[in-house]
């Protein structure tokens, strides 16, 4: 029996180093997420062009303190982590004027802020790209939360996130329950749905209702499943990691018992979150993929 057009499908007999290009051609797996990527940071990144050029030379001196290329440098990559996206020339500009600004003001406190980004290329590099996903999950949520509360103090967003935000705001909030629905995490979701249906073959492109039946269930969702929705990168990236580490046998076995799943659903996304947590189940019980940045 042929397998459909983009179906995920066991691997064949191919040559050394082209079995995997073989085996995910034409399916979500074949393009690789970002933070799969070797330094974890978004393509055209500062992250991902190597150290700064001159990181010790010293762009700003206050008060017998210095700023240096190197920290400017820091700071922007960890703007384009949580942005997931590299940021033009003007605003990576805009970013190191309100640092340097901010370090003119008071560089004590702004020189504290920094020393808890030194080192952190290095640190993702070395993550697992579920670590990094676990890790860009945290930093989200905690410097969102804290902008938020700033928000509901009628202070405006920082410069920095302000530039995050155009391009990963927060689309849904629990209050209460301090958990932030970003943009990514609502594409996550999509990209699982294009996952898992290409195990049987079905059409992998989200339907544009998609996204507004996601955010109609957030906002309709009890904290756990709303916590759910909001680590979905997280879970996207077990569940490639899951599906690439399948045996023939065990894959033919996912992809019939998707297949009847899909059969009987009444809601598509009900056995996308089955298949999730099973991946992660899986992944975790095999080895610990929960490394700290």
């Amino acid at each position: 029996m042929s397998t459909p057009a983009g179906t995920i499908s066991p691997s064949t007999d191919a040559a050394p180093n082209t079995d995997e290009d073989v085996r995910w051609a034409g399916t979500p797996l074949a393009t690789e997420h970002w933070l799969e990527s070797a330094g974890g940071f978004p393509p055209g990144g500062i992250g991902t062009c190597g150290a700064a050029a001159e990181p010790g030379a010293v762009v700003a001196t206050a008060r017998g303190h210095q700023l240096t290329r190197g920290q400017l440098a820091e700071v922007l990559a960890f703007a384009e982590f949580l942005a997931g996206a590299a940021l033009g020339a003007d605003e990576r500009g805009q970013v190191e004027q309100d640092v340097t600004d901010a370090f003119t003001d008071s560089p004590k406190r702004a020189l504290r802020s920094l020393r808890q980004l030194a080192g952190g290329v290095d640190r993702v590099g070395r993550l697992s790209p579920i670590g990094r996903a676990q890790r860009r999950l945290q930093a989200l949520t905690t410097t969102y939360l804290l902008e938020l509360r700033r928000q509901s103090d009628g202070q405006e967003l920082s410069p920095l996130m302000a530039t995050v935000s155009r391009y990963n705001p927060v689309v849904r909030y629990r209050a209460t329950a301090g958990i932030v629905l970003v943009a990514d995490a609502l594409a996550a979701r999509m990209e699982q749905h294009r996952l898992v249906l290409s195990l049987t073959g079905d059409a992998i492109e989200a339907p544009p209702s998609l996204a507004e039946h996601l955010l109609r269930r957030a906002d309709e969702s009890g904290r756990l499943e709303f916590a759910e929705l909001a680590g979905s990168e997280l879970r996207l990236l077990f569940l490639r990691a899951w599906i690439r580490d399948l045996g023939d046998s065990d894959l033919a076995s996912v992809r019939a018992d998707v297949a009847r799943a899909l059969t009987s659903a009444l809601d598509v996304d009900i056995v996308v979150q089955q298949v999730g947590y099973r991946a992660s189940l899986d992944v975790v019980s095999h080895g610990d993929e929960s490394s700290p940045f």
